[in-house]
């Protein structure tokens, strides 16, 4: 990866946790190819991309691949936009 790669770069449990399902569901979708892994210079832990995994869900949909995130049939995700401002609110 060259240092101009702007991934969302994360463990296995910290990606488990983002999409809320359990680390083994993630490790299953691994070892069924539906995702890719990497590593920083073929060492260290296992990383995913977290839009890799958005991409896998949108193109193989929930029957082969679901996330923990239940929003209903017409539920949707809508960004936000956080704004950092100190404890004094100023």
């Amino acid at each position: 990866m060259s240092t101009d790669d702007h991934r969302r770069l994360f463990e296995t449990v910290d990606l488990a946790r983002e999409v809320q399902v359990h680390p083994a569901t993630v490790e299953n979708w691994l070892g069924r190819g539906y995702i890719r892994a990497y590593r920083v210079n073929g060492t260290g832990p296992i990383l995913f991309d977290l839009d890799e995994v958005e991409r896998a869900f949108s193109m193989l949909g929930p029957k082969k691949m679901r996330d923990g995130r239940r929003r209903g049939a017409k539920g949707r995700v809508v960004p936000i936009a956080v704004v950092a401002t100190d404890r004094a609110g100023k």
